[in-house]
C-alpha cells in the first residue's frame, strides 16, 4: 500500500538525492539523518538521533566508509536506505522490499573484504572469444579454448596479487580454479596489481546450470567486460537480458568487440559504430568526450590486436579502487527506481486510484464492514425471495393455496 505523501517525499529523497545539495534534505527522518551522516568527519560517527536502531545499521557504516572514497555519498545512502527498508517492513510486502535487502546484504559483504582488489567478470556468447581474452590478459594458457561448445563449463579466476581469498570465496570458486597470471614485470603488470579477473560461461550456453552460473556471478563482480563478435553483438538475448537491465551500471562496464581480423577494410568501424548505437538504444552511456559511462573499443584476442589498449585502461581502472563503491551506487539507483511507484503515486502527492482501492478493501475488512454488507446482502435476499421470488415459484404457491381447506 502506498505510503502519505509526505512519508514518500521523504522516501524518494532519501535514496535518489543524496548527490544533490544538501538544501532539499529538509522533510523527512531519512532524509535529515542521512545529511547528519554525510557532514561527520571521515570515519567518525556522531550520537545516534534515535537510540533503538538496529545494531546492524552502526555496525555497517564504518564498514562501509572503508572502501568508500571520502566525500562519497555511498555511506548515507546506504544508511538512508537501511532505515527506508526497516520502516517499510510494516507498511510494504515482502517482495517489494526483497531486492533493496538483497543489496544492503550485498553492501555488508563487499565491505568487508578486501578493498585493494577490483573483481572484473569476462562474460560473453558461445564463439565470441571471451577465453581466448581471458588467456591473452593473463599472459598463460589457463582458461580452456576450442571448437567446442560449450567450453566454459565453470567459473576460473586469475588473481595478479595476493589477498583475493575472500572474494573467491564469495563468488564460490573452488581453490582448484585459482590461477596467477605470468607477469613478466612490465608497467603494465603492474598497473594490473590489484585485479581479480574472472572467466564466465557462455551466458547463451545450452545448459541451464551455466546460464544460473553467470547471473549469480554478476550480481556479485564490481565490473564486467562482456566480449561481443561480430556476428552476435546485436543479440537480442545479450541486449533484452543483461545489457538494456544492467544499463545503470555503464560506469563498471566495459564493451569489447573481438575478432575484427576477421572483418575486412573498414567493416570494423562500422560494426563497432552500430554497436555503439545499440548500447544507446540501450539506454547504457558511453564514456566518450571524457564523460562516465561505458567503454567501448575493438580488438582481436587472437593476433593481439588493441589487447594492449584493453590492458592499460584496465589498469587503470583498477588502480582508481572505486570500482566496488560505483557498482553499489549503481545497485542503489536500480532499487531506488522499483521502489519510487510503492511511494510515490505516479509522480502525485496522495493515492493513486489503486492504491485507493485497496485501503478501502483493507479498511472496511478490518472495521467488520465487509461482513456486514455481506449480511445485509443475505437478508435482502431473503427478503425480496419472500416477496417475490419466480414465476415458478409463485405457481407453486398458489397451488399450494388452493389446495387449503376454505380458500
Amino acid at each position: 500500500m502506498d505510503r502519505e505523501p509526505g512519508q514518500g517525499r521523504s522516501a524518494e529523497v532519501a535514496i535518489r538525492s543524496v548527490p544533490e545539495p544538501v538544501g532539499r534534505w529538509d522533510d523527512g527522518l531519512i532524509a535529515r539523518r542521512a545529511a547528519a551522516a554525510s557532514k561527520e568527519p571521515s570515519g567518525k560517527s556522531g550520537p545516534d538521533p534515535d537510540p533503538g536502531r538496529e545494531a546492524a545499521s552502526d555496525d555497517v557504516r564504518p564498514q562501509v566508509e572503508a572502501y568508500v572514497p571520502s566525500g562519497s555519498p555511498l555511506g548515507p545512502r546506504l544508511d538512508a536506505l537501511r532505515e527506508l527498508v526497516g520502516l517499510s517492513r510494516a507498511r510494504l510486502d515482502q517482495a517489494t522490499l526483497a531486492e533493496a535487502g538483497r543489496v544492503l546484504d550485498e553492501a555488508a559483504a563487499r565491505q568487508r573484504l578486501s578493498s585493494r582488489h577490483t573483481v572484473v567478470a569476462i562474460a560473453g556468447a558461445s564463439g565470441s572469444g571471451k577465453s581466448t581474452l581471458f588467456n591473452s590478459l593473463a599472459g598463460a594458457q589457463i582458461s580452456d579454448t576450442g571448437l567446442r561448445r560449450p567450453t566454459t563449463a565453470a567459473p576460473i579466476a586469475c588473481s595478479w596479487t595476493d589477498g583475493a581469498a575472500g572474494l573467491l570465496d564469495r563468488l564460490a570458486i573452488p581453490g582448484r580454479l585459482r590461477r596467477r597470471p605470468y607477469q613478466g614485470g612490465t608497467e603494465a603488470d603492474e598497473a594490473l596489481q590489484g585485479l581479480v579477473l574472472v572467466d564466465l560461461p557462455d551466458h547463451d550456453s545450452a545448459a541451464v546450470g551455466h546460464r544460473e552460473q553467470v547471473d549469480r556471478v554478476l550480481a556479485l563482480v564490481d565490473a564486467v567486460i562482456w566480449v561481443v563478435d561480430p556476428e552476435k553483438y546485436a543479440d537480442a538475448a545479450l541486449h533484452e537480458r543483461y545489457l538494456r537491465p544492467l544499463a545503470g551500471h555503464a560506469e563498471v562496464t566495459f564493451v569489447v568487440l573481438n575478432q575484427v581480423d576477421r572483418l575486412p577494410g573498414d567493416a570494423a568501424d562500422q560494426v563497432l559504430d552500430d554497436l555503439r548505437r545499440l548500447l544507446d538504444e540501450d539506454g547504457m552511456a558511453l564514456g566518450e568526450h571524457g564523460e562516465p559511462g561505458a567503454t567501448v573499443l575493438s580488438l582481436s584476442a587472437l593476433t593481439g590486436d588493441g589487447v594492449g589498449e584493453l590492458r592499460e585502461l584496465l589498469g587503470r581502472f583498477v588502480q582508481e579502487r572505486t570500482a566496488a563503491a560505483r557498482r553499489l551506487s549503481a545497485d542503489v539507483d536500480a532499487v531506488a527506481a522499483r521502489l519510487r511507484s510503492a511511494y510515490v503515486a505516479e509522480g502525485r502527492p496522495g493515492l493513486g486510484e489503486r492504491a485507493r482501492e485497496e485501503f478501502a478493501d483493507r479498511l472496511a475488512e478490518a472495521v467488520g464492514a465487509a461482513a456486514a454488507g455481506q449480511a445485509a446482502e443475505r437478508e435482502w435476499r431473503r427478503n425480496a425471495g419472500r416477496a417475490c421470488g419466480t414465476p415458478w415459484l409463485r405457481l407453486w404457491r398458489w397451488y399450494e393455496s388452493t389446495r387449503q381447506p376454505g380458500t
